[in-house]
């Protein structure tokens, strides 16, 4: 391993087997030259950023990140795959190391996180959710510090992140507010509150996390739509079906999704089963 940059006495920018890689180790980039070798039995971790962007972008900020932090982080991740059993983009680690220093100076400075989103993120993202309460109880193992369900669903918002292809923050937050809103919509119209442990639920949440995703990447097909299938939702669910337009409606005005007639054919049948009502006609 040949060391490119220094970070900081810890962390280090290097060339590992022709790829370009950051290498964390207590005293590993103290007295590091640009082109030295690494003594590679300090090296305790290796990161491989999946883009370039990503690299110049962490590189920025690793400068300030404290070595303990970089590995609580890891070590949440390590815990977030186990739960998810998801493969997770690995630039998660810098960022979250990132996040938990700066709530850490947070609480330092008597500042406390809010954030509204807790009780959706609790409903619509349960295992994320759940993996960020965890992290909550290995952070004050590790510091001492003790923080809110705030900074737990602050923590679900990066594995959201991570779990997807986009790994892009703003998107990750729009479609979980894209998300929310869908579910209230649907809440509002049948004046009622769901379970996030119901099976149709699940499925309802990955219907629009898929649509989400889709139009992320600019996948959206309208190709091989089923116009019989919609008709006859529309006119046997039609209680569904206009609570299914109304998601269209907001997707399109809030998100600029124009959303197919299969999407909306999906969730007219998802939403007549996750509702209490089960209304038709």
């Amino acid at each position: 391993m040949t060391g490119l940059r220094k970070c900081n006495n810890n962390i280090i920018f290097a060339k590992e087997n022709g790829r370009q890689v950051i290498a964390l180790g207590k005293g590993l980039g103290f007295n590091l030259k640009p082109g030295g070798e690494v003594d590679v039995n300090l090296v305790e971790k290796v990161f491989v950023p999946q883009e370039t962007l990503q690299l110049n972008r962490f590189l920025d900020v690793l400068a300030d990140l404290p070595y303990e932090n970089v590995i609580l982080a890891d070590k949440i991740v390590d815990l977030g795959k186990e739960r998810l059993g998801k493969a997770l983009n690995q630039s998660i680690v810098i960022a979250l190391a990132d996040h938990l220093t700066v709530a850490i100076n947070r609480h330092n400075e008597a500042l406390e996180l809010q954030m509204p989103l807790i009780l959706d993120f609790k409903h619509i993202f349960p295992l994320e959710f759940a993996v960020g309460c965890e992290a909550l109880d290995l952070i004050k193992a590790e510091t001492g510090i003790e923080f809110n369900q705030s900074e737990a669903a602050a923590i679900t918002l990066h594995f959201i992140n991570a779990e997807l292809d986009f790994g892009d923050m703003p998107n990750t937050v729009k479609m979980s507010n894209i998300i929310q809103k869908s579910v209230s919509v649907v809440e509002s119209y049948y004046k009622t509150v769901f379970s996030e442990d119901a099976v149709d639920f699940t499925g309802f949440i990955a219907l629009l996390r898929n649509i989400a995703i889709r139009f992320m990447n600019h996948k959206n097909e309208t190709q091989g739509e089923d116009l019989v299938l919609y008709d006859l939702l529309r006119k046997r669910y039609n209680y569904a079906f206009t609570c299914a337009e109304k998601i269209a409606a907001l997707m399109e005005k809030d998100a600029g999704w124009k959303i197919t007639i299969n999407d909306i054919s999906f969730l007219t049948l998802y939403i007549d089963r996750i509702t209490a009502k089960g209304k038709s006609g």
